[in-house]
């Protein structure tokens, strides 16, 4: 396995999920000349019927239409994006976990990290500073590092000699090398299925004897942007839907062999955040249609609206949205109550909101936009509104990050009359901004020890542009069933980014295994790796 050179320029991809949508340069001018988009007032939901917002022209089970080779759908889809030289990653990094004497990621602590305040960037008072990062929690315990293992077969590239930040006792192991791996779900037979977007392939892992690496071979190829993957059971079968680029095709799976491919609905928007997450509940497949863009109203009003959360039965019928404001919400999953969750990728370079003393009003301010807005874990139930691009999730002096409210988008929204952003439910979960959440799952039912088995696991790939980076990290979040909510997040896995602000590896998603480990891919380094928690 090759390590990329950090000297190339980079490939900004859309199934990152990291909110690296560069607004056109006519659109920029035009804003710095007071002229927006015509901004036009946010639907309203009518439960139930006001939800059924059909796509216009989907094409359901059935129809197939022409099929991109992974690199062409992969190329299609970023005919939105903009090439960006990468930002130097050579400033020293604040990582997320607690350590004695660990700073704040706020003003004094961003202005030293970044060799002083950018000189283009106005300055913010200690009103907007930022929230505390994230603890130990109770039951996890300090982390430590944990020499990386590999697996005998499996070949660990990028993360040969490496270490991992884990809690005491557990072990850690390079599983498999699948280059590119993003989404996984295990199998009801004990296989691992894992997508590699970019490369078009969903890959197949069947584990061996205990310390040698599991067969992988591929399961589907020639597919466009895979991302999401879901096993669900219907008239005694098992299907395994995966969400593509522009459509959710559903095969029947046994035995690690996939048959009677049909495509559920096809014709839905790709490109920007095009990558789908799918999750199943009550045989309706759940699945968002990210943003076009970074912060533009223009996504509220396009057809079909995005930023947004859909339904659609396994059949293909009933395709309806249930949920807007949902800038990039890649991650979803069930909680034990049997409601959806979504984590989500909030807005980057976010005008300072507050119409304070600072003077700093609408204007783009270094130490803000590096620790806002946070990132969001939200409950959906039809009709919900998340807020974006109108509302920004305000954290200011709630350093546990729980129960958020909104306040107005200064560039969007100033006056509230397009959305009263009092008027939405609260963040019930805050991430540190730019920590770029894409995987999410609860953990109910798991095997799992039980200090880690009833919750969540939220898995996050680190910033894109933020200086200094915001590392990977995969937290743990508990459930509380008296309240039906979920708690502050605790650090679980770190060590994917060296203290120079490089990175070996980015975890993308964290699921349990039946053997009781944590099965983390990483498109970065292209592993897959296995946790094991102490006895």
């Amino acid at each position: 396995m090759v390590e990329q050179s950090r000297q190339e320029e980079p490939v900004l991809r859309p199934e990152d999920g990291l909110g690296h949508i560069l607004i056109d340069g006519g659109v920029i001018a035009a804003r710095r000349a007071g002229r927006l988009y015509p901004l036009r007032r946010p639907p309203t939901f009518d439960m139930p019927s006001a939800t059924d917002r059909r796509l216009p022209t989907p094409r359901l089970r059935g129809s197939v239409g022409p099929r991109l080779s992974g690199q062409n759908a992969y190329r299609q889809d970023m005919q939105t994006f903009h090439s960006v030289q990468e930002m130097s990653l050579g400033l020293r990094t604040i990582g997320v976990r607690v350590v004695a004497g660990a700073l704040l990621l706020g003003v004094g602590a961003c202005a030293s990290a970044a060799g002083g305040r950018d000189a283009g960037l106005p300055a913010v008072t200690p009103a907007a500073a930022s929230p505390e990062p994230l603890a130990a929690g109770r039951g996890i315990g300090p982390l430590s590092p944990v020499p990386l293992t590999v697996a005998g077969g499996a070949d660990a590239g990028m993360a040969s000699g490496r270490s991992l930040n884990l809690p005491e006792g557990w072990t850690a192991e390079v599983w498999a090398d699948v280059p590119d791996a993003r989404v996984a779900a295990w199998s009801p037979d004990g296989r691992l299925v894992v997508s590699t977007g970019r490369r078009g392939v969903v890959s197949i892992l069947a584990p061996t004897s205990a310390g040698r690496a599991p067969t992988v071979t591929t399961l589907l190829d020639g597919l466009a942007n895979p991302q999401g993957v879901v096993f669900t059971e219907q008239d005694g079968r098992t299907i395994l839907v995966v969400g593509e680029a522009t459509r959710l095709v559903a095969w029947d799976y046994a035995g690690g062999a996939v048959t009677n491919r049909r495509v559920i609905i096809d014709g839905l928007p790709g490109g920007g955040h095009g990558s789908k997450a799918v999750a199943v509940g009550d045989g309706v497949v759940y699945y968002n249609i990210g943003s076009g863009t970074n912060r533009d109203p223009v996504d509220r009003t396009s057809t079909p609206e995005r930023g947004t959360i859909w339904r659609v039965g396994l059949d293909g019928t009933g395709n309806r949205m249930i949920a807007v404001g949902v800038r990039n919400g890649f991650g979803l999953s069930f909680a034990p109550d049997g409601t959806l969750f979504v984590a989500v990728n909030q807005s980057d370079n976010q005008p300072y909101p507050f119409r304070d003393d600072t003077g700093q009003y609408a204007k783009t301010v270094r130490e803000y936009i590096n620790e806002n807005p946070v990132d969001q874990i939200s409950r959906i139930t039809p009709g919900t509104d998340l807020g974006w691009p109108y509302c920004v999730p305000d954290s200011r002096g709630r350093k546990d990050l729980l129960d958020l409210p909104f306040v107005n988008d200064p560039i969007n929204n100033p006056d509230g009359r397009t959305l009263n952003c009092g008027s939405i439910g609260h963040t019930m979960v805050g991430l540190p901004a730019h920590s770029a959440p894409l995987g999410f799952a609860f953990t109910r039912g798991s095997a799992l020890p039980r200090t880690l088995g009833n919750g969540a696991l939220i898995t996050t790939h680190g910033s894109w542009n933020r200086q200094p980076p915001r590392p990977p990290y995969i937290a743990y979040s508990a459930w509380d069933d008296a309240t039906a909510t979920l708690g502050v997040p605790t650090e679980l896995v770190t060590g994917f980014q060296n203290p120079d602000g490089s990175r070996w590896g980015r975890s993308v998603a964290a699921v349990p295994g039946p053997d009781g480990s944590i099965y983390v891919t990483d498109d970065h380094a292209g592993l897959v790796y296995r946790l094991t928690p102490g006895s």
